[in-house]
């Protein structure tokens, strides 16, 4: 039922652009309408997370709905053009708390020669355990289907036979075997995958630091470490859901992708017929068939997710930052507020 709604409405839009799904998604999650953002705080770093919640995410939204939306609208390629494509969501939100930590670089600082607390603590003291747990989940299933999709593909003969979309003939390693060897599929390989393994590396290496960083940040010694702990949770909540957000659209992608191209369709006297048909002269198979629909499917799916949970962050942050408008909270990260 579902595949067949989801074929009826790629008929009038197309679904492969992640913000389609991402819209749906968005709308039924208004059925839990708690914030996924509940306090900014009235303190320096407020303009900072509001801008990393709303303008931020609404980055990684458009970035993902823009390179989803460009294998839809052209023809031709190299068998690996879309290596920069996927990974962009989490390259995005990775770019955003960067930017986010230089900017928390200027917070106040306490005047030098006073009495200063520098804790030692864990990088993940402050951050939700419910969304690293889901973000290493996201991870390793990346990283798995990316290096599973680098093993399986090696070089083709030039004189093929290729099935399915067949580009511009290379000796890098894009091809996998199909039916048993008969053949070659172009789309798999580290010219399609290792960029995103790089990027995953680098978003987990970013946000580890800049959550490290903001959980040993140094305050007066007047001012009690509880006291502390709200706004640093905030900031380690939004941070960490953001690269959750851009995870899950790279996981979405990556899966549409192998999805795609592994429900391979081959011309057979004059026909065309998929990946799972079976023929008295010959056996359509493409090595993974029977993974490659649900995989296509739940690629749908999980590209809106990450952009339905994007957009909830961007709407529940300017929420927060609205119900926190007149409260004053005290500056905890000022140091003159604790005078």
């Amino acid at each position: 039922m579902i595949i067949s709604f989801l074929s009826d409405v790629d008929k009038v839009v197309p679904i492969e652009m992640a913000l389609v799904v991402g819209c749906a998604l968005f709308a039924l999650s208004w059925v839990r309408p708690r914030r996924l953002v509940t306090d900014l705080h009235d303190g320096p770093r407020r303009r900072i997370l509001i801008w990393v919640g709303a303008l931020g995410s609404i980055t990684v939204v458009a970035i993902a709905s823009a390179t989803s939306a460009i294998p839809v609208s052209i023809v031709g390629g190299t068998g690996f053009e879309g290596w920069w494509r996927r990974p962009a969501p989490l390259l995005a939100a990775t770019l955003v708390l960067v930017v986010a930590s230089i900017a928390m670089q200027r917070l106040p600082q306490p005047p030098r020669g006073e009495h200063v607390i520098t804790p030692h603590r864990s990088w993940a003291t402050f951050a939700p355990r419910p969304a690293l747990g889901l973000g290493a989940a996201v991870a390793l299933v990346i990283g798995a289907t990316a290096g599973w999709q680098i093993a399986i593909a090696g070089p083709a003969p030039a004189e093929g036979p290729f099935f399915g979309y067949v580009p511009d003939y290379t000796t890098l390693p894009i091809y996998r075997s199909f039916n048993s060897g008969y053949g070659y599929v172009a789309g798999a390989g580290w010219p399609n995958h290792l960029a995103t393994l790089i990027t995953l590396a680098v978003a987990i290496a970013v946000l580890v630091l800049v959550l490290r960083h903001d959980a040993n940040r140094a305050m007066p010694a007047q001012v009690t470490v509880p006291s502390t702990a709200p706004a640093r949770q905030s900031t380690a909540r939004l941070f960490t859901l953001l690269v959750v957000a851009g995870g899950i659209t790279t996981l979405g992608a990556l899966w549409l992708h192998v999805g795609s191209y592994g429900t391979t369709l081959v011309g057979l006297d004059e026909r065309w017929v998929s990946a799972e048909q079976s023929f008295p002269q010959l056996t359509i198979d493409g090595e993974y068939s029977a993974l490659a629909r649900p995989m296509k499917m739940a690629g749908y799916v999980l590209q809106g997710a990450g952009v339905a949970l994007a957009l909830r962050l961007a709407v529940d942050t300017l929420r927060a930052a609205y119900a926190t408008r007149t409260t004053a909270s005290p500056r905890i990260d000022s140091p003159t507020a604790a005078r």
